[in-house]
């Protein structure tokens, strides 16, 4: 998955909230989101200039929302709080875009983060 990825970051979460979207979708679609905000460390691949991103999601398909519960918890905890994280990039409308959890196909959590499913 990571030869796939356009850009690849280390990041640690800063942040981790679920609420409201205010999209306004059809009759099926989850109003209720996921946003990590992200303090991104170091680019691992591809380009990315900034040195923050926040990451939005549903729980439909499941994401790794264990797993980024577990980093944001840990944020600021002795070096152990960084994971490597696509950026994948939707277009909503003319020069409006979000980065999709749910399209994230490459992530590497440190073991100690991912437990057993």
């Amino acid at each position: 998955m990571l030869a796939k990825a356009e850009i690849v970051v280390e990041a640690r979460v800063k942040s981790l909230s679920i609420g409201e979207s205010g999209f306004i979708g059809t009759k099926d679609s989850p109003t209720r989101w996921i946003r990590a905000d992200l303090e991104i460390k170091r680019v691992i691949k591809g380009k990315f200039l900034g040195n923050e991103a926040t990451v939005y999601g549903t729980l439909y398909p499941p994401g790794p929302f264990m797993e980024l519960t577990a980093m944001a918890l840990s944020y600021g905890f002795d070096d152990r709080d960084t994971f490597e994280w696509e950026l994948s990039r939707h277009e909503i409308g003319d020069d409006v875009a979000l980065f999709s959890m749910n399209a994230c196909n490459y992530r590497k959590f440190p073991d100690w983060a991912v437990g057993p499913r």
